[in-house]
């Protein structure tokens, strides 16, 4: 179920709560409660579902552009880290570009991919951008990395977030979340 077919079905329930004058005021607030326990439940799963999604894509496009997407044996395992010690110690933007030019000539796709990562990391756009033009596909994962939501934008995991708020029904307003989930939890019986 999606986050509007979540709202639209507790909008329904809330609904036929207060229309069913069967009910005492305080089992309407109890159920009205309830839906609106289980609602939210449900949004907080739908929005932790989206964030693993683009955590996982993430990833991919990471390994896409600057680890390996096969397994590998346990030689290449040690030339990887044996790259990314080399290019760790890389501490100037010019020196990386230069590794990285030398890597490309030797045909060391390991160092060149673990330079890139490093000047990544330190945000030297010209020499990702050198890796880029000598590397197939990067480019096109760059530009979806960069078009990921989130990207480059501090406050999209609250605008996120916001999107995912269910407001308390009527009467349930003034209880704080942690109030109108112990409302929630009350036993119908005594209500």
């Amino acid at each position: 179920m999606n986050a509007e077919q979540i709202r639209e079905r507790y909008q329904q329930q809330l609904d036929r709560i207060q229309s069913n004058r069967a009910y005492s005021d305080h089992a309407r607030q109890v159920l009205a409660a309830k839906a609106w326990s289980q609602a939210s439940q449900q949004l907080e799963h739908v929005r932790q579902a989206e964030l693993a999604d683009l955590a996982s894509r993430r990833e991919q496009l990471d390994r896409k552009m600057f680890g390996s997407t096969s397994n590998a044996d346990p030689g290449t395992v040690l030339a990887r880290r044996d790259a990314a010690d080399r290019a760790a110690a890389i501490d100037n933007p010019r020196i990386a570009a230069e590794t990285l030019a030398r890597a490309n000539r030797d045909g060391d796709h390991t160092l060149a991919q673990a330079v890139a990562a490093h000047a990544n990391g330190w945000g030297w756009t010209d020499v990702v951008d050198q890796h880029a033009a000598n590397t197939p596909g990067f480019g096109e994962a760059a530009q979806e990395w960069n078009g990921l939501p989130g990207t480059g934008d501090d406050f999209w995991e609250t605008k996120h977030a916001m999107q995912f708020l269910l407001p308390k029904p009527g009467g349930l307003d003034r209880l704080s979340d942690a109030q109108a989930h112990a409302l929630a939890d009350e036993d119908m019986e005594a209500a």
